[in-house]
């Protein structure tokens, strides 16, 4: 499944870590299947808990859905707090809205740990409405967050054009977000992990899994990894279980980065996005580019490269509309595929039938949250322990 088209940035910004080739039959603990954002983290969280941990990737960690992430990482999710709760009840809600509070407190521990810079800094974003009407669900949606003590304030016009000058009709700004370079993330992780003897094996396509007492896994490349507990980490990839893959879909988002800017930007630099249906969203990395997405279409379907140029050039004019003191050209333009479940939770939990078997999907627009969510989580099951949010992304739904 092709996952990008167009002329990518991230691996432009750091070296491939070097990875081991599977040459023979080996045994572990744990195996996770998947080495971008979630098999990485994974991989750090479970390996410091003391277990003994393994990775596959069927090409090189990094270039699968890490590779497209523009680096915006939130506590909100793609579905908002008020709206959770009409389809999922309060307490839920509320409780996955938690566990993404941790996840971020949590991320920021792990990249401390990490002994290379990924790009990593903390920061607010702002949530803008970008038409009156979309000011009431807006406000009931402030209302809930502070309700239950989730940090976020309430920013009216005025003080968006003053303060910021940002045009809009209103807008929620929160706290405890972060931005980062995602393919440094995983290949810093992963570096680290293999000088503490964490094996990471690339180009190693899984082509047969059986389940009993132990799992057997069987390689193209004709070896077999035995293990106790096995992780599924891997992205986007159709046909990882056929319950799960029954309640996802997938779309196509554009991207864009630019060359750095040279002029002084918005409030403190927060990441922007935006109540509109074609949905964008901005930031500025460390290097003062500035990267946004967006325009996001149903299916997978990748558009040609002259589409995508054209579609990112009307994403740069949508942010122009916001904020019309921007100067920015285009460096780098790009397609990707990006899932997103039915329901608006990231599928992390134990398989059903076999407990020993975990998934860790963070379908939805903020993957890199759910994905520390997942280690969390699932290193909790893997020492007996309950996590307290657990059964908001597990399944089958209850």
């Amino acid at each position: 499944m092709q996952l990008h088209k167009g002329d990518l940035y991230w691996d432009e910004t750091k070296k491939d870590t070097t990875y081991l080739t599977l040459e023979k039959d080996v045994c572990t603990d744990t195996l996770i299947i998947g080495g971008g954002m979630t098999g990485a983290i994974l991989s750090h969280v479970l390996g410091k808990s003391g277990r003994e941990v393994m990775v596959v990737d069927k090409a090189i960690p990094g270039y699968g859905s890490s590779w497209g992430n523009t680096g915006m990482i939130q506590y909100n999710s793609d579905m908002l707090l008020h709206d959770m709760a009409k389809k999922h009840g309060k307490k839920k809600a509320v409780d996955f809205y938690q566990l993404s509070i941790d996840a971020m407190n949590q991320l920021d521990s792990i990249v401390a740990e990490l002994p290379d810079d990924v790009g990593y800094s903390r920061t607010h974003s702002l949530y803008l409405a970008k038409e009156k009407d979309d000011l009431a669900s807006m406000k009931d949606n402030y209302a809930m967050l502070t309700n239950h003590s989730f940090p976020c304030e309430w920013l009216t016009e005025e003080k968006l054009k003053n303060d910021y000058n940002i045009h809009a009709y209103g807008a929620i700004r929160t706290g405890n977000d972060a931005g980062l370079n995602p393919f440094k993330m995983v290949q810093a992780i992963h570096k680290s992990n293999l000088n503490k003897g964490i094996p990471i094996y690339h180009e190693c396509t899984v082509e047969k899994i059986v389940e009993g007492d132990q799992f057997c896994v069987y390689t193209a490349n004709g070896h077999k990894i035995t293990c106790e507990n096995l992780i599924i980490a891997t992205g986007y990839a159709k046909d990882m279980y056929k319950p799960i893959e029954e309640m996802a879909k997938r779309n196509t988002t554009y991207s864009f980065v630019t060359k750095p800017l040279q002029v002084p930007l918005w409030g403190n630099k927060e990441m922007i996005w935006d109540s509109a249906t074609d949905y964008l969203y901005f930031r500025v990395n460390e290097e003062n580019r500035l990267i946004a997405g967006g325009m996001d279409e149903s299916g997978a379907d990748l558009s040609t490269h002259q589409e995508i140029k054209e579609t990112c050039e009307k994403l740069l004019q949508s942010a122009k509309n916001y904020y019309p003191d921007l100067k920015a050209e285009i460096d780098h333009t790009w397609q990707s595929v990006f899932g997103v479940s039915k329901d608006g939770l990231p599928f992390i939990g134990q398989d059903p039938v076999n407990p020993n078997k975990y998934f860790a999907l963070g379908f939805g627009g903020n993957g890199t949250c759910y994905s520390v969510a997942a280690a969390m989580i699932i290193n909790d099951f893997l020492h007996n322990r309950t996590h307290p949010y657990a059964y908001t992304t597990a399944f089958p739904r209850s």
